[in-house]
C-alpha cells in the first residue's frame, strides 16, 4: 500500500492559511506508520509525501507567490509529475522498505 502524503503533513512544515490540509496529511503519515505495524508481515505500507509539483493551477498564482515557492527548494524548481511517479514505482518494488514516508521535495524540508 502507498498512501500519498504531503510535505505539509510533515512536522514543522505546516502553513499559516492549509491548516486543515496540513492537519489531515499529518494523520496520513501516522496512519502509514501505524498500520504498518499492524500488517508488516504481509503488506507493505509507505507514503510519498511531494513537495512543490507544478500544476495548470500555478498560471493563475501571482509570479512571486511561485517564485517563493521555488525559492524554498534547494533544487530551485517545482518538482514533476513524473519524478513523483517515479517515486511511487520505488515502493512498489521495495519488498523490504515499509513504514517509511519517502520525501520528494527538492529538498524544501531541509531547508
Amino acid at each position: 500500500m502507498i498512501n500519498t502524503a504531503s510535505i505539509r503533513g510533515i512536522e514543522h512544515t505546516g502553513r499559516q492559511g492549509v491548516m486543515a490540509y496540513s492537519a489531515a496529511k499529518a494523520a496520513v503519515i501516522n496512519f502509514t506508520k501505524t498500520l504498518t505495524k499492524e500488517v508488516a508481515q504481509n503488506i507493505t505500507v509507505n507514503a510519498v509525501a511531494p513537495g512543490f509539483v507544478y500544476t495548470p493551477n500555478h498560471e493563475a498564482m501571482p509570479k512571486e507567490m511561485t517564485n517563493e515557492f521555488i525559492e524554498e527548494t534547494l533544487i530551485k524548481r517545482f518538482i514533476s509529475d513524473t519524478e513523483i511517479g517515479e517515486a511511487f514505482i520505488y515502493l512498489v518494488g521495495a519488498n523490504a522498505v515499509t513504514g517509511e514516508v519517502l520525501v520528494v521535495d527538492g529538498g524544501f524540508t531541509l531547508k
